[in-house]
């Protein structure tokens, strides 16, 4: 069993860990327009998604008797954030199609799903604002998924020109 507000807050941290590798990635890339502006709004959309994680954890601080422990086990979440810690920590040198199978691998993580899931089940009065957070990583996986498809296709493209 976990505290509701460990769980969020690991989330957070999460969040705001994957914020501030898309914007290291972004500034990898300055000299590359397109990819730059690409890591930037990746980064944006996560400092989104902490912000929906922190007006839950507001709701839940404005009624706490309301809430209580989940049935989780932290230990996914935390080695996902170590995982996230790690890169951000080591900067490994990034060409444009690792840094998006990199974005695309992390994206495609179930932890973070995984442990929303819980928390409906726990509190069903957080379903909708967890359901909102859910579908904007979806559609942040599709963004990201048809920009490296475009983005490879018009890069390979490119290349095989005389």
């Amino acid at each position: 069993m976990a505290n509701i507000m460990t769980v969020l807050n690991i989330l957070e941290e999460i969040e705001k860990s994957m914020k501030n590798l898309y914007l290291w990635v972004s500034e990898s890339f300055s000299g590359e327009p397109e990819l730059y502006r690409f890591f930037q709004r990746m980064s944006r959309e996560e400092e989104t998604h902490a912000g929906m994680v922190r007006y839950q954890k507001r709701l839940i601080r404005q009624n706490p008797d309301s809430f209580a422990e989940v049935s989780a086990d932290l230990t996914e979440l935390q080695e996902f954030l170590q995982c996230v810690t790690s890169i951000l920590e080591n900067k490994p040198k990034l060409t444009p199609e690792k840094a998006l199978k990199l974005a695309i691998e992390l994206e495609g993580m179930d932890e973070e799903r995984m442990y929303r899931d819980v928390i409906v089940e726990s509190y069903p009065e957080l379903k909708e604002l967890i359901h909102n957070l859910t579908r904007s990583d979806k559609e942040h996986l599709i963004f990201l998924k048809d920009f490296s498809r475009r983005y490879l296709a018009s890069n390979t493209a490119d290349n095989k020109r005389p």
